[in-house]
C-alpha cells in the first residue's frame, strides 16, 4: 500500500507544492492528476494544477484548470492571478489587465503576496510601469516587506534607472540583512556604478553557500584580485571558484561536441582551425580556412580563423597559461557582469560575435 493511498486532498496538495518548489514539475503534475481522480472538485488541487501547467508552459491546459476553479468560485484570487498570467503569455494583455484590476476592485490590494505575484507576472513580460504599480501596492500594504522593496529594485534595474535600483535594493537589505538576493543586487548595482569597494563589501558578505548567481561569484573573485592584489590561486578565492564551477560548469566533452554540431548546423562555424589535422595527419587546406579581422578597443588587430584570433587574445592577456575554454568563459563572465547581457563561450565564433554585440570589440571581416 502506497502512503498516498490514505492521503486527503490537503496532503496531496502539500506534497505537490513541495515538488513544485523543488522544480520537479513532472512529479508534481503526476501527483496532482492522481489526486484529482479522487478529489475532482477540490479547488486547491485545481489551482495547484493550473500553476504546475503554467510552469511547464502548457498554457492551454493551465487556462482550463484556472477556468475550472473560477467556475466554482468566480472570485478565487489565486486562480484569477494565475489566469491573468496565462493570458499575458498568450498575448491577451487587455484581458489580463482587466483581471488584475478586478483583483484590486475585490479588495486584494492589501494582500502582499498576491500583489507581488501579479507584479512579477507583469515584470516577466517587460511591462515595467504596470509591474511597479503592483509592487508599490504590496509595499503600501506592508512597509516592512523586503520582497516588495527588492521587486521594485529589480523593476528599476530592468528600466536602466540605477539610482532607484540602488535605493530600493539598499532598502531591501536594511529590512532583511540576511536577504542574499537583495544584497546581490545591491552589490551588482554598486559594481556597475563604479563603486568597486562598496560592491565588494556587499557581495563578500553573502555566504558562499547562498550564492545563486555565477556573476556574483565571479565579481567577488575579480574584485578581490584587483583591490586586494590576490593571486589567481589564493586560498581565499577557492570557495568562490568552486561555487563558480558549480553554478556555471564547464561543458563536458559531449556537450562541447553537441554545441559544435549545433553551431555547424546553424552556419556558425567557419570550418576547421589552422591547428587541426585531417584523418591522415595533414593540415587542412589553407583555402578552406576563412580569415577574419577583429579590432580590440585598444586598437590591436587580430587576423586569422576564429580559434586563432581567440588564441592570440588569450596569449596577450594577463593569464596566457589558461586553456582557451577557460579564457573565453572568464571573459564572457566579465562582459556579462559589465553589460548584463549573456555572452556565449562554447565556440570561438560565438564568443567573438557576442563580444562584438556587447561592444567589447569590432569584427571588421
Amino acid at each position: 500500500m502506497n502512503l498516498s493511498d490514505s492521503w486527503n486532498y490537503e496532503q496531496f496538495d502539500a506534497e505537490a507544492q513541495r515538488l513544485y518548489e523543488a522544480g520537479d514539475f513532472d512529479q508534481a503534475l503526476g501527483l496532482l492528476k492522481e489526486a484529482l481522480t479522487r478529489y475532482p472538485d477540490s479547488v486547491e488541487l485545481l489551482v495547484s494544477l493550473g500553476y504546475t501547467r503554467l510552469a511547464r508552459e502548457e498554457y492551454a491546459w493551465a487556462r482550463a484548470a484556472f477556468d475550472g476553479v473560477l467556475g466554482m468560485d468566480p472570485e478565487h484570487e489565486e486562480a484569477l492571478a494565475g489566469l491573468g498570467d496565462v493570458l499575458l503569455k498568450l498575448g491577451e494583455r487587455a484581458a489580463a489587465f482587466q483581471i488584475f484590476e478586478g483583483l484590486i476592485a475585490l479588495g486584494y490590494d492589501r494582500d502582499v503576496e498576491l500583489m507581488l505575484c501579479v507584479g512579477r507576472s507583469l515584470l516577466r513580460e517587460g511591462l515595467l510601469r504596470r509591474a511597479e504599480r503592483f509592487f508599490r501596492l504590496a509595499l503600501a500594504a506592508d512597509r516592512e516587506s523586503p520582497d516588495a522593496a527588492l521587486d521594485l529594485a529589480f523593476t528599476f534595474y530592468r528600466d536602466g534607472d540605477t539610482e532607484a535600483a540602488l535605493f530600493w535594493s539598499r532598502e531591501a537589505v536594511r529590512l532583511d540583512p540576511r536577504f542574499a538576493e537583495a544584497r546581490a543586487l545591491y552589490g551588482n548595482v554598486l559594481y556597475e556604478r563604479g563603486d568597486f569597494r562598496g560592491a565588494l563589501a556587499q557581495l563578500a558578505t553573502i555566504p558562499v553557500t547562498d550564492l545563486a548567481d555565477p556573476i556574483v561569484a565571479w565579481r567577488v573573485v575579480d574584485l578581490k584580485r584587483r583591490l586586494e592584489d590576490l593571486p589567481a590561486d589564493a586560498e581565499e578565492l577557492r570557495p568562490y571558484l568552486l561555487a563558480l564551477e558549480e553554478l556555471a560548469p564547464e561543458p563536458s566533452a559531449e556537450e562541447r561536441l553537441l554545441a559544435e554540431v549545433e553551431a555547424r548546423a546553424n552556419g556558425l562555424t567557419a570550418g576547421p582551425g589552422t591547428g587541426q589535422l585531417d584523418l591522415f595527419g595533414r593540415p587542412p587546406d589553407a583555402s578552406a580556412v576563412e580569415v577574419h579581422r577583429v579590432r580590440a578597443p585598444n586598437g590591436v588587430v587580430y587576423e586569422g580563423d576564429w580559434d586563432g584570433i581567440v588564441r592570440a587574445m588569450r596569449n596577450g592577456s594577463e593569464e596566457p597559461g589558461v586553456s582557451l575554454a577557460d579564457f573565453m568563459r572568464n571573459e564572457a563572465m566579465r562582459l556579462q557582469a559589465l553589460t548584463g547581457i549573456a555572452v556565449s563561450w562554447q565556440t570561438a565564433r560565438a564568443f567573438l560575435e557576442d563580444s562584438a554585440r556587447v561592444g567589447a570589440l569590432e569584427i571588421e571581416h
